[in-house]
């Protein structure tokens, strides 16, 4: 199962690295001269790079995309990351479109996409290097001028153009062998494939290309030590700045315990009441009647008594027998 799971893993690295490298390896989206196509991007980018403080920001507010993007990476490689000032390629320009150089001698690079095509090349500025990248899409303007200017002059094919070299042959009764002597060529083939440049070399003069531009990026080069040194430092920022700010939040929470006691509503304080403690009942005093002050009425009663005891049979009550101790109302 491990072998397995290895082999898995490295076929899926081969694809992943294929792709990644697959653009330079594509075919030509579209036709173009690596010569023209390398002395367009640097003349584009001399155009750009040369312009005054008030046409940057009239560019970088109204341009279109690509002179955004233009304008906004040559001036953050001057501004950002101190290049200097720029080198001139006019003169590369000039062997590019003389055929002086060629792109390969210009150490151009190109790479290609499904639809587009970069052209890559280095400015030698005065304190660092800088590479340029020149994306490029193809130009479906110049192509319906192009084949108008062909049908217009009975060019669109070989057969065609050579009907018309005929035609001219035989109205100016001169031969196609002179023809093509004094075009400077040896066969009408030749001057087919000549007239076509010159097709080209007419709507280039104007501005006309199988290409336009879609984006250009300008980043400064920098050496490996340089690059692992601005990677540490970037990292000691950011791990500094997540611990500040984990602090301060750390810092924001244990204060939430305050929160309760200032959004809480005091409660009124009432004035406490003083209950008064309840009054001990007084135990019922048992009170003993003075008799003393009942003299006659204690002998009143006594001789009542001794009247109805004698009354009833029950013979006489000594006196020492017979005590009264207190006198009740009785209830009815």
């Amino acid at each position: 199962m491990k072998i397995k799971k290895l082999i898995a893993l490295v076929s899926i690295l081969a694809v992943m690295f294929s792709l990644a490298g697959c653009d330079e390896n594509l075919d030509k989206p579209f036709e173009y001269d690596e010569n023209e196509i390398a002395a367009h991007a640097m003349n584009s980018f001399m155009t750009y790079e040369g312009i005054s403080d008030d046409y940057v920001q009239y560019y970088l507010s109204d341009g279109t995309e690509y002179e955004k993007s233009a304008v906004k990476g040559i001036t953050q490689a001057k501004e950002t990351d101190k290049v200097g000032e720029y080198e001139d390629l006019s003169g590369t320009i000039s062997d590019l479109s003389n055929g002086v150089t060629s792109a390969e001698n210009a150490e151009v690079k190109f790479e290609h996409g499904v639809d587009y095509v970069t052209v890559i090349f280095i400015n030698n500025a005065s304190n660092r290097d800088v590479e340029v990248a020149v994306k490029y899409i193809e130009n479906g303007e110049y192509y319906i001028q192009y084949n108008e200017i062909l049908i217009q002059n009975g060019m669109e094919n070989f057969e065609s153009y050579k009907e018309n070299a005929q035609l001219i042959s035989q109205t100016y009764g001169v031969s196609i062998d002179d023809i093509c002597i004094q075009a400077g060529v040896s066969s009408l083939e030749e001057l087919y494939e000549y007239d076509l440049n010159s097709v080209h070399a007419s709507l280039s003069a104007n501005g006309i290309y199988p290409y336009v531009e879609q984006e250009m990026v300008v980043s400064a080069i920098y050496s490996n030590k340089e690059l692992v040194g601005q990677a540490g430092m970037n990292t000691l920022i950011g791990m500094g700045t997540v611990f500040v700010v984990l602090i301060f939040i750390s810092f924001i929470i244990s204060l939430f315990k305050y929160l309760p006691a200032l959004f809480a509503k005091k409660p009124k304080v009432e004035p406490e009441k003083k209950t008064e403690a309840p009054k001990a009942t007084p135990a019922p005093v048992a009170v003993s009647e003075n008799l003393v002050d009942d003299s006659q009425l204690v002998a009143v009663i006594t001789a009542a008594i001794y009247a109805y005891e004698a009354q009833s049979g029950n013979g006489a009550i000594s006196k020492d027998r017979l005590v009264v101790r207190s006198i009740k109302k009785a209830r009815k």
